[in-house]
């Protein structure tokens, strides 16, 4: 009897690896991880002349979540200095950088804009924004 209450429990602390192991690679992968503070990153890397590429979206967005898993691997495989990503709900840092659309990447060097893409349309150009090749 005491075998098949350890294999039960066994089984079932597995299933919760498994569950856990999944919610963390789907919130990993399908979610934007918002930038804290990204004013203040943004005027510390412009002092040091550093490759920063914001990443504005919009909670509810149907286009953002449509690329979100491409942007996080992106981020992940980039050459930028910093990523800074923005929700436009949470900030007013659309306005300065004339955001009109999302999700839309932009990428600094020196705080002056080499590149920008807006829009779902082309999920390509959206990464090779974010990746932020440096030459």
């Amino acid at each position: 009897m005491k075998v098949k209450q350890y294999a039960t429990t066994i089984l079932a602390l597995l299933v919760s690896i498994v569950i856990a192991v999944g919610g963390y690679w789907t919130w990993r992968n399908y979610t934007y991880h918002d930038t804290k503070q990204p004013q203040q990153i943004l005027q510390q890397q412009q002092k040091i002349q550093d490759d920063v590429v914001l990443i504005f979206h919009k909670t509810g967005c149907p286009d953002c979540q449509q690329v979100v898993r491409q942007v996080n691997q992106a981020v992940q495989a980039g050459q930028a200095d910093h990523y800074v990503m923005v929700d436009t709900q949470d900030s007013n840092l659309y306005q300065k950088y004339n955001v009109i659309e999302v999700p839309t990447a932009i990428h600094l060097k020196a705080g002056q804009e080499v590149a920008r893409y807006a829009g779902a349309n082309n999920p390509d150009r959206l990464v090779n924004v974010i990746k932020a090749t440096k030459e």
